[in-house]
C-alpha cells in the first residue's frame, strides 16, 4: 500500500555485521531493496555492519537520501524520512548523526568495532581482554598486558556462568566441547572487525544465557586493504615485580620475561562484486618466569636439589592462519566461509598431582603441551530470496585437540619416574599427571527462515551442535602408574593412577527449534519467542587390554571397562522468552526496555563424564621398599592397604527423575540520546537459578550418620604467629566426624535439589559518546550474588566422601548473612590530539578479586579454613576435613584498580596508507593489590600468592594499507 506522505519510516535491522575500514557498504551484492507496508515502515534485515545510505523514492515525491549511517552489529537503527511532492530527479540528500539508541529490541548490548580495537590497549588482543573493558563484564582472573593472554579465561555478566556464553561466528556457535562449552579456543583478532557482546534479554536463536559473544570477520571487498600490528616487551621494561610479604620459602617469583603480537592481515577481490577474499596470520608469544621452579643442579632417586640461578620459564607460542572466502554466487544468494588452523605450544606446563601444595619443582617436573588438529571454521549461505523471505544456513567446527604431560625433550630415553617429597614439599624426576591427550570436536549447524515486513520479523529456525569428547590418560613411561613419594628422602607411599584408560564421551544431540517475531505497532515493538530444546549424550562401550593394565593387576587391582550407556542426559525442554521495547516520544531518542527469559543450563559432554568408569582415580598406599633400592616396583614392593575403596569405579548416577537445570532473567532499561552522539542508560538485572542439581548419599541421610564436635573457633586465638583471619566469625566451629561403619558406604545419587538458590540482582549504568575524533564509553555496575549451597554437587575427579558430608555446607545458606553489594566501574576511549598524536586507555575497577568463576558460584570474598585434624578435633574419625572459620561475604581483598594507556603518532604514507607507532603502558599507575593469597589457617594464613603484574611498557606499530 501507498505509504502516509512525510512519515515514511525506514528500519535497518542487523542480524550479523561487521565494519570493514574503508569498504562501505560492505555488501558484495552492492544494493537491497524493500517496500514499505501498509504502515508505512519496512526492514531491511541481515545487514553488515558498516556505513550506509538510505535512499527514499516514491512516484510524485522528491528522492530523499540519507548518508553516513554508522550501523554497527545487531542494531536496529530507525531511519525516518520526510519526502515532499516533487520529481523523482530531485534528490534531497541528508547527512546527519546516526542513530545511538536501539528503540527496537529490548537486548542489552555492547560493541567494540574495529577503529576502537585497533586503537585502545586492550592487552592480548582477545576477546576476553577485550570483553574485561565493557560494563558489568567480569573476568576469571585480572591480565595486565596480555600476560595471562596464552590460558584459558573466562567471561561472566549479571550471574551469569561462563558456560552458558555462546562464541559464534557469522552466527554459528562455535564454542569448545570441554568445560561443557565454557573452554574456548585462541581466536585471531585480525581477522575480525567487530565484536558485539549480548548481556541480556538474549533472544531464541541462542540456548544459553550467559554472554552472547558475535565475532564479525572481515570479508575483503573490492578494493585491496590490509593491517599489519606489531608489538613486543621484555623484563627489561617491566617495573619491580617482587612480591611484598611473599611467603619466606619462596626463592623466586612468577614474573613477565617476554611478549610479542605480530598479526598481518589483508583482503580484496578475486573477482570484482563477485569473489573476495581475506586472510590473517598471527604469531603471538608469553614467557614469564614460574616460582619455586628451577633446573637441577644434582638430583637422585630421593632427592633434589636446585640450581637457583636457572629458572624455569613458562614458555608459551600461539600460531594461527586464517583464510576466508566470500561469494556472491547469484544477485540473491551469497556463499561464505573461513577457516583457521591455531597451533598453541608450552614449553613448561606444571600441575602437581602428589597429593601436596608444591613448594619446589625441578625442570623435568614440568609438563610438554603440543597442539594436534586445532582449528576452527564455518562455512554459511545467506539467500535474500525476496524483499520479505530470506533464509540462512551455515555449518561450523571446533576442533581443539592437544596433548598435555609430554614430557621434557630427551627424558624418555631414561624412564623417568615422577617423584615429590611429601615433607618438603618438591617435585621432580617427571610430570606428575599422565601424559594426556585429548580430542574434543564440535560440530554445529544452524538454519533459518525469515519472513520480513515493515511491521514484522517473523523468524523459524534450528540450532544444533553434537561431537565428541575422547581422553587418552598414561605415563609416557610404560613402566610406571604411579608417583613415588617420600617423606625427608625415604620411601613414605605411592600415589597409584588407573592408567592407562581411555575414554570417549558423546554429545549426540544439542538441538533447539525457535519461533520468534518482532512486531512493531506505531512506537511500540514486542518480541515474543519459544524455543524448544533436546539434549542427549552417551558414552560408546570402552576398555584396555589386559596387557596395558599389567601393572594395575600386579598392584591387585581388578581390570578395567566399560559398558557403555545411553542417555545421559535425555532431556526436552521448551524455553519461553518475551521482550518489549517502547520509542516513548516517537523520535527514536528515548527507549523503555524490559524483557523477561527463561534459559537451560548449557552442557556437553561432561554430563556423560560424571558417570564414565573410565575416568581418571587415584590411590595412595604406603609403600614398603623391599629391596630398599629406592625405585618402586610393583608386584615386588609391599603396598598399605586401599584408601580409596572405590577405586576405578563408578560412584554416582543420575536419578531417573533428574531434570534439566534452568534460569529466569528478568531486565529492565531506560536508555536515551541526551546529544547528537551521547547516550546514556540506566538498568536493573536479575537472575534466578532453578533445578539446581546436588549429590546425595542416601546411606548418610540418617540419624548417628555424624557426630558434631564443637571446637573453639582458632580465629579468636590468632597470635603474632597467627596471623588474624579477618571478616566476622563466630566464637566455636562444629566439625562433624562420621560414623566408621558408614564410611564409603552407599551410592551417590544426583537429583535436583528443592532448597538450593543462586539468585543476582544488579544495577548498572552507562554511557557512550562518539565525536569528531573522539569516542568514549563506560559505566558502573552495582551487584550482589546470593546462594544456597546446602545441597552440595560433585564435579568431575570429586571424591566420595564428599557427597553428603555437613563438612561441605557449612556457612552454605548465604541468605543468613549480609552479603553487601559491589561495586565495579570501566571507562575506555581514544582520542585524536592535533598533529596526528592520539592517546586511548582503559580503566577497570573491581571490588577485591577479579573472579568469573567457572562453575556455579562468582563469590569474590575471601575464606579463612582450618585442616581440622584429630589432634584440633578429637574423636574426629576421619583423617582430616576442611572447616570454614569466617563467614561469608565478611573479608574481601583490596580493591583493584588498572589504569592502562595508550599514546600513538599516526604518519600518513600516501597511497601506501598510513603508519602508527605506539608506546602501551600497561598498569600505568602501577598499583600492586594482592589478587589471591593463602587462606588456610596457620602461620602461612594471608600469605600473597598471586599480585597484579608490576607496570609494563610495551613498543608497537601498526600498519593500514
Amino acid at each position: 500500500m501507498r505509504p502516509r506522505m512525510f512519515e515514511t519510516t525506514i528500519i535497518v535491522a542487523l542480524a550479523w555485521l561487521a565494519l570493514v575500514p574503508a569498504i562501505s557498504p560492505a555488501l558484495i551484492e552492492q544494493v537491497r531493496a524493500v517496500a514499505t507496508d501498509e504502515q508505512g515502515q519496512y526492514k531491511i534485515v541481515d545487514l553488515r555492519p558498516g556505513v550506509y545510505s538510505v535512499s527514499f523514492t516514491l512516484p510524485g515525491f522528491a528522492t530523499v537520501k540519507r548518508e553516513g549511517i554508522d550501523l554497527p552489529a545487531n542494531f536496529t537503527a530507525q531511519i525516518n524520512g520526510e519526502m515532499r511532492v516533487g520529481d523523482l530527479t530531485e534528490t534531497l540528500t541528508v547527512t546527519g548523526g546516526s542513530p545511538v539508541v536501539d528503540v527496537q529490541s529490548a537486548t542489552s548490548q555492547q560493541v567494540m568495532p574495529q577503529r576502537l580495537l585497533d586503537s585502545m590497549p586492550t592487552g592480548g588482543r582477545s576477546y576476553q581482554s577485550v570483553g574485561a573493558t565493557l560494563v558489568g563484564v567480569a573476568p576469571s582472573s585480572p591480565d595486565v598486558g596480555g600476560s595471562q593472554g596464552m590460558q584459558q579465561s573466562y567471561l561472566n555478566a549479571h550471574g551469569s556462568d561462563p558456560r552458558d556464553n555462546a562464541v559464534l561466528v557469522e552466527g554459528v556457535r562455535l564454542n569448545s566441547m570441554e568445560g561443557n562449552g565454557a573452554n574456548q579456543n585462541y581466536f585471531n583478532e585480525g581477522m575480525f572487525a567487530e565484536m558485539a557482546y549480548q548481556t541480556g534479554g538474549i533472544q531464541v536463536e541462542t540456548s544459553g544465557g550467559g554472554i552472547r559473544l558475535n565475532l564479525i570477520p572481515k570479508d575483503g571487498g573490492n578494493t585491496l586493504k590490509g593491517d599489519v600490528f606489531y608489538s613486543a616487551t621484555s623484563h627489561n621494561l617491566q617495573a619491580d615485580s617482587t612480591v611484598p610479604n611473599a611467603d619466606p620459602r619462596q626463592r623466586a617469583t612468577n614474573a613477565m620475561d617476554t611478549m610479542h603480537d605480530l598479526n598481518i592481515s589483508a583482503g580484496g577481490p578475486l573477482k570484482r562484486d563477485k569473489l573476495w577474499f581475506f586472510a590473517s596470520v598471527r604469531h603471538w608469544g608469553v614467557n614469564q618466569t614460574t616460582a619455586n621452579s628451577f633446573y637441577s643442579a644434582a638430583s637422585t632417586l630421593n632427592s633434589f636439589t636446585p640450581d637457583t640461578s636457572r629458572q624455569v620459564l613458562d614458555d608459551n607460542l600461539i600460531q594461527s592462519q586464517m583464510t576466508r572466502l566470500t561469494w556472491q554466487v547469484s544477485p540473491r544468494n551469497k556463499l561464505s566461509g573461513y577457516i583457521d588452523h591455531v597451533s598453541k605450544w608450552r614449553g613448561h606446563e606444571q600441575s602437581s598431582g602428589g597429593g601436596v601444595t608444591g613448594a619446589l619443582w625441578s625442570e623435568d617436573s614440568f609438563g610438554v603441551r603440543t597442539p594436534r588438529a586445532y582449528f576452527s571454521g564455518v562455512i554459511k549461505w545467506t539467500g535474500a530470496w525476496t524483499s520479505r523471505l530470506l533464509f540462512e544456513a551455515g555449518i561450523g567446527m571446533n576442533n581443539k585437540s592437544y596433548s598435555s604431560g609430554e614430557l621434557q625433550a630427551g627424558l624418555l630415553a631414561t624412564n623417568p619416574i615422577p617423584k615429590v617429597d611429601i615433607a618438603t614439599a618438591t617435585y621432580w624426576g617427571a610430570p606428575s599427571a599422565p601424559y594426556y591427550p585429548r580430542k574434543p570436536v564440535r560440530f554445529s549447524e544452524i538454519a533459518a527462515l525469515s519472513y520480513v515486513t515493515g511491521s514484522h520479523a517473523v523468524k523459524f529456525g534450528m540450532e544444533r551442535s553434537h561431537g565428541w569428547n575422547k581422553i587418552h590418560q598414561s605415563f609416557e613411561n610404560p613402566n610406571v602408574n604411579f608417583i613415588e613419594r617420600f617423606s625427608n628422602g625415604a620411601p613414605n607411599s605411592v600415589v597409584i593412577f588407573n592408567t592407562p584408560n581411555i575414554q570417549e564421551n558423546l554429545l549426540n544431540h544439542d538441538i533447539g527449534f525457535y519461533l520468534q517475531d518482532t512486531y512493531t505497532v506505531d512506537r511500540l515493538t514486542v518480541t515474543p519467542g519459544i524455543r524448544f530444546e533436546y539434549l542427549n549424550g552417551s558414552y560408546p562401550q570402552q576398555s584396555v587390554s589386559l596387557s596395558d593394565q599389567r601393572l594395575l593387576l600386579l598392584e591387585g587391582y581388578a581390570a578395567q571397562s566399560s559398558a557403555g550407556r545411553a542417555n545421559l542426559p535425555d532431556w526436552k525442554n521448551w524455553t519461553p522468552r518475551f521482550g518489549v521495547a517502547y520509542d516513548v516520544f516517537g523520535d527514536g531518542k528515548t527507549a523503555v526496555k524490559t524483557s523477561i527469559s527463561k534459559y537451560l543450563v548449557s552442557y556437553s559432554t561432561d554430563f556423560a563424564q560424571n558417570y564414565n568408569p573410565m575416568n581418571q582415580s587415584t590411590d595412595i598406599r604406603t609403600w614398603t621398599d623391599v629391596n630398599r633400592d629406592l625405585i618402586y616396583e610393583p608386584g615386588i614392593d609391599t603396598l598399605g592397604a586401599s584408601s580409596n575403596r572405590l577405586f576405578g569405579q563408578v560412584f554416582r548416577s543420575p536419578d531417573p527423575d533428574l531434570t534439566r537445570e534452568y534460569n529466569l532473567e528478568f531486565t529492565s532499561r531506560v536508555q536515551q540520546q541526551l546529544l547528537k552522539g551521547l547516550s546514556v542508560s540506566f538498568g536493573y538485572f536479575r537472575r534466578s537459578y532453578k533445578n539446581i542439581i546436588y549429590s546425595d548419599n542416601a546411606a548418610l541421610d540418617v540419624a548417628g550418620a555424624f557426630t558434631p564436635i564443637t571446637i573453639a573457633n582458632p580465629c579468636l586465638g590468632a597470635t603474632n604467629s597467627l596471623a588474624a583471619c579477618g571478616g566476622t566469625y563466630p566464637s566455636t566451629i562444629t566439625v562433624y566426624s562420621i560414623n566408621p561403619a558408614l564410611g564409603g558406604v552407599g551410592t551417590v545419587v544426583d537429583r535436583n535439589s528443592n532448597r538450593d538458590s543462586r539468585v543476582f540482582n544488579g544495577l548498572e549504568t552507562q554511557f557512550m559518546a562518539r565525536g569528531r575524533g573522539a569516542t568514549v564509553f563506560g559505566g558502573t555496575s552495582t551487584s550482589k550474588q546470593v546462594s544456597n549451597n546446602c545441597d552440595l554437587p560433585l564435579t568431575i575427579g570429586s571424591t566420595f566422601a564428599a557427597a553428603s558430608n555437613p563438612n561441605t555446607t557449612i556457612f552454605c545458606d548465604q541468605t543468613q548473612f549480609p552479603i553487601p553489594y559491589q561495586t565495579q566501574v570501566k571507562v575506555g576511549g581514544t582520542y585524536e590530539l592535533p598533529v596526528k598524536f592520539v592517546v586511548s586507555g582503559t580503566f577497570q575497577s573491581y571490588p577485591g578479586a577479579v573472579n568469573a568463576g567457572t562453575g556455579n558460584s562468582s563469590a569474590v570474598w575471601l575464606p579463612v579454613t582450618l585442616t581440622a585434624t584429630r589432634a584440633v578435633a578429637p574423636g574426629l574419625t576421619q583423617a582430616s576435613e576442611s572447616i570454614p572459620l569466617i563467614y561469608p561475604g565478611s573479608n574481601y581483598l583490596d580493591r583493584m584498580n588498572q589504569l592502562d594507556l595508550r599514546i600513538a603518532r599516526r604518519f600518513p604514507t600516501g597511497r601506501f596508507g598510513n603508519v602508527e607507532l605506539q608506546v602501551d603502558l600497561f598498569n600505568a599507575l602501577n598499583r600492586r593489590p594482592v589478587t589471591a593469597m593463602s587462606t588456610t589457617f596457620g602461620t602461612g594464613l594471608n600469605t600473597p600468592t598471586a599480585i597484579l603484574q608490576s607496570r609494563i611498557v610495551s613498543l608497537g606499530a601498526q600498519w593500514h594499507f
